[in-house]
Parts: structure tokens; sequence; C-alpha cells
């Protein structure tokens, strides 16, 4: 007779504690490296404007400002891609614990469909001007696939750490 059959009660708290543990994963690093690509990308692609601007205008002093903006998008970017994470995170875990399926696609699949959801979200829901809650603002279906398509390419990179890094998580084996 096998560990699971005899206690099912161990084999359920096990399941359940690899799934907590992946949607942690999921919500801690998916957030800061969708925050540190969004950073080197605003640094990478804006700094030769930036020093341009800079140097042609004798704005020096703008530029302790200008890394503070950085941090604080940086920060944004952290809260915002929070939600989106944990809801990446529990579909792969439930897909990975529950169904076997632990390749990379469905990391990449899970992201694309929190990302696409977070962006349903911000058809229906307006947050007022006072709200904590950071949505996009999405007008039309056309402008919301766009929206879905981009964030779903931008989450590839922090789907597949999290996927690497989930590893010990989903290659449990358990007796049989």
């Amino acid at each position: 007779m096998s560990a699971a059959h005899a206690n099912p009660v161990a084999a359920l708290f096990c399941r359940l504690s690899r799934v907590a543990g992946i949607v942690v994963i999921f919500s801690v690093v998916g957030p800061l490296t969708t925050a540190a690509l969004v950073s080197v990308t605003v640094t990478a692609l804006g700094a030769a404007m930036l020093q341009m601007f800079l140097a042609l205008l004798d704005l020096e002093a703008l530029r302790a400002l200008l890394s503070i903006a950085v941090v604080l998008l940086a920060i944004a970017t952290v809260l915002a891609s929070f939600l989106p994470a944990v809801i990446a995170g529990l579909i792969f875990a439930l897909a990975v614990v529950y169904a076997d399926l632990n390749m990379i696609w469905m990391a990449w699949l899970a992201a694309a469909v929190a990302a696409a959801g977070f962006v349903a979200l911000g058809m229906f829901i307006v947050p007022s001007e006072t709200s904590a809650v950071i949505l996009p603002s999405v007008r039309s279906a056309p402008e919301a696939l766009k929206l879905s398509a981009m964030l779903a390419i931008l989450a590839v990179i922090p789907a597949s750490l999290c996927w690497w890094l989930a590893k010990p998580l989903y290659r449990v084996i358990l007796p049989a």
C-alpha cells in the first residue's frame, strides 16, 4: 500500500504546500524580475536621448531626479505586477501539482493568461483616482488584445525564471 493511500491527509498537505511554494516563488520573483526588466529597458532606451537633452539644455541638476524617477517606476512596476504574478503562479502551480504539466510553456501560458485577465479586469473596473489599485485603462477590444500580447511577451522572462526556481517543488517524487 502506498504512503499516499495510507495517509491521504499527508498527501493533501504535501500537494497544498507545493502549490503554496510555487505561488510564493511567482509572487516574489515575478514582480522583481519584471521591475528589473522595465527599469533596464527604460534606462537603456532613454539614456542616449536623456544625455542629449541634459547636455543640450545644460540641466545636470535633473540627473538626481531622473534616478529617483527610475526607482519610483520600478516600485510601481512591482506593485502593478504583483496580482498578475500571483494569478500566474496559482495557474502554474495547479497545472504542475494536479495535472503534471511542468513544462516551461505552461509557465508562459500561465503568465499570458494572467496578463490577459489583468487587462480584461482593467476594461471593466475603473478605480477612482484616490484608489491604490493599479489597473490598465483599456477602452476597446483591439487595444486590450495588443496590451495583453505586449504584457505576455514581457512576462516570458520572469515566467521562465520562476519556472526554473520552482523546479525543486514540482519535481518532488511522491512514493507510489
